[in-house]
């Protein structure tokens, strides 16, 4: 089957065992989406190998004989591009866990499931489905642009220098925008490049990421020039490369004038417009500056391929900048399980993120961690970091919950949620090795209660024995849990605070830490008070009835 039957299938499947519920919804939805329906996995697999293939796959969790986990899984494996969703009555943790790394579903559903949802669903399956397809068209197109430039390597001798170089040039761009890994990069390779092929610097680029006609300046990224709407354009030369999607050079600029309004979207002397295309439409304006006159053909010819190119890369990038976002979600809404249990959480896990975001960036400054704490370890610990109490969802709620001090049974039934975040992340890690960031969130999990003195729990690690993120995580989460509000304390004062750390200095925490901790503390402090829980008075009012007996140590937080 080929990539182009791939592209144009707009096809819904649903799975359920109840039949009339699939039915019902089928009559909800069939006047915008094209669905057929199937009573059990086998025989939606059956249908899969005849009709296939479908645009999105949604699958019932709890279905006799094959349950929707192994259904999606096989569906996976026969048809990697398909949009997969989980619909179930059971939001259950490790239904959620399994579903997310078994299944390789893109969004999780409980039923019952409202007809606006399902809709937004399938819309964005579509959407997603065919971004795939696109990303796998562009790679192909990519590996045979390769094939056939490697044949035109031998027979380039007899051309000019100026083409051989405009061709090489324009293949190294293509080659390199496939190793991209962030639609900032993007952005700043299409820019770099277009200045080395023209000798042109002065270069704005204005993008539409939706597509809806409003186009705001990403590079530079520091112009401060305003927003613009396509719909509400003065009529003029931009409106005309919009609606007509060609390149506009000096020599037509010339007449008529650029407007006021055009004249702005230039860094200098206009010299050449290029649109960035995609299906949809206008994606980008690439607008070049400069006393030049005229580039040679081949020159132009390649940065009109850049520019398609870079278009069908970006919303590539942006489709998987979103995925991430999503799996962020996913992260983020496991994490929550345990703090909805736990109520003195807040905004504890953004905290989190943004303090040891904060540690990593000192630590990267330096010549010991330069080459340690790099952008992906960063990246990886603010992602996992939400995960570092996972593990107090198997802490019964009459400990968790309890508004005094533990006794010490019960403080070490709490230290447990260490050991169980920690293992049930490398259940997940064992199975995926690659995912880095899951790798991360069970270092952190077993290791943000160790001490550096040997200590803590659950292992007594000592040192650099201890995961570095672990460390990092430790001395945030101490932080945090003593400059918080708390229904049962008031926040410590900024002094106290600082004065905890640097009293666990070499003991407690990592010394590394805490130098990087105290050469920006008042950031630190900034972001408390900026991020700080808000408790209700009359909540706090009956808090402080027995503040006397609580516990106030932080080491359990």
């Amino acid at each position: 089957m080929t990539l182009l039957s791939y592209s144009n299938s707009q096809k819904v499947l649903f799975v359920d065992d109840e039949v009339l519920v699939m039915e019902g919804i089928k009559r909800q939805l069939r006047k915008g989406f094209d669905i057929t329906v199937a009573e059990g996995g086998e025989a939606a697999l059956i249908i899969l190998a005849k009709e296939g293939p479908f645009a999105v796959v949604i699958a019932d969790y709890n279905m006799p004989g094959m349950d929707g986990i192994a259904f999606l899984n096989e569906v996976y494996q026969r048809f990697p591009q398909t949009i997969l969703v989980m619909l179930t009555g059971r939001a259950e943790l490790n239904i959620a866990v399994n579903a997310f790394n078994n299944a390789h579903i893109t969004r999780f559903l409980n039923k019952p499931c409202s007809r606006e949802v399902l809709k937004e669903t399938l819309t964005e399956g579509l959407e997603q489905y065919r971004l795939r397809v696109s990303e796998k068209l562009l790679q192909a197109q990519l590996q045979q642009a390769n094939q056939q430039l490697n044949q035109l390597n031998s027979q380039l001798e007899s051309l000019v220098e100026q083409k051989t170089h405009a061709l090489q040039f324009q293949y190294h761009y293509v080659a390199n925008m496939a190793q991209m890994t962030s639609s900032t990069a993007i952005i700043q390779a299409l820019v770099r490049a277009v200045s080395q092929l023209t000798d042109l610097y002065d270069i704005s680029l204005w993008l539409s990421p939706h597509l809806d006609g409003q186009f705001s300046c990403y590079y530079p990224t520091d112009s401060g020039l305003p927003s613009f709407s396509a719909k509400t354009c003065v009529d003029g030369v931009i409106a005309k490369l919009i609606h007509d999607k060609q390149v506009v050079q000096r020599n037509v600029l010339i007449a008529p004038v650029l407007n006021a309004f055009e004249a702005v979207l230039f860094l200098g002397l206009p010299f050449m417009l290029v649109p960035l295309q995609c299906k949809q439409g206008v994606l980008g304006l690439l607008n070049i500056s400069g006393d030049k006159t005229k580039l040679e053909s081949d020159v132009l010819e390649a940065i009109i391929g850049m520019a398609d190119i870079t278009a069908t890369a970006l919303q590539s990038r942006w489709h998987r900048e979103a995925s991430d976002d999503a799996q962020d979600a996913i992260i983020n809404a496991l994490a929550k399980l345990s703090e909805y249990r736990d109520p003195e959480t807040g905004l504890h896990l953004l905290r989190l993120k943004i303090y040891s975001e904060l540690i990593c960036r000192i630590l990267s400054d330096t010549d010991k961690y330069r080459d340690i704490v790099t952008p992906e370890f960063t990246e990886d610990l603010v992602r996992s970091s939400p995960l570092h109490d996972i593990g107090k969802v198997g802490i019964p709620d009459a400990i968790l919950k309890k508004p005094g001090r533990l006794t010490p049974d019960e403080f070490e039934i709490m230290k447990t949620h260490a050991q169980i975040g920690g293992d049930t992340l490398r259940s997940v890690y064992e199975q995926y090795p690659s995912q880095s960031f899951i790798k991360c969130g069970m270092e952190v999990a077993y290791g943000h209660h160790e001490k550096w003195n040997g200590e803590g729990y659950p292992l007594g690690l000592k040192g650099e024995g201890i995961p570095l993120v672990a460390r990092i995580l430790s001395l945030v989460d101490v932080y945090d849990a003593i400059t918080t509000r708390r229904v049962y304390k008031s926040p410590f004062t900024r002094e106290q605070a600082k004065n905890i750390i640097i009293e666990g200095n070499g003991s407690h925490f990592d010394p590394d830490i805490v130098s990087a901790f105290l050469t920006n503390e008042d950031e630190f402090y900034k972001i408390a008070e900026k991020y700080a829980d808000v408790v209700e008075s009359e909540e706090y009012f009956h808090a402080e009835l027995y503040t006397s007996s609580t516990d106030s140590e932080f080491s359990s937080s």
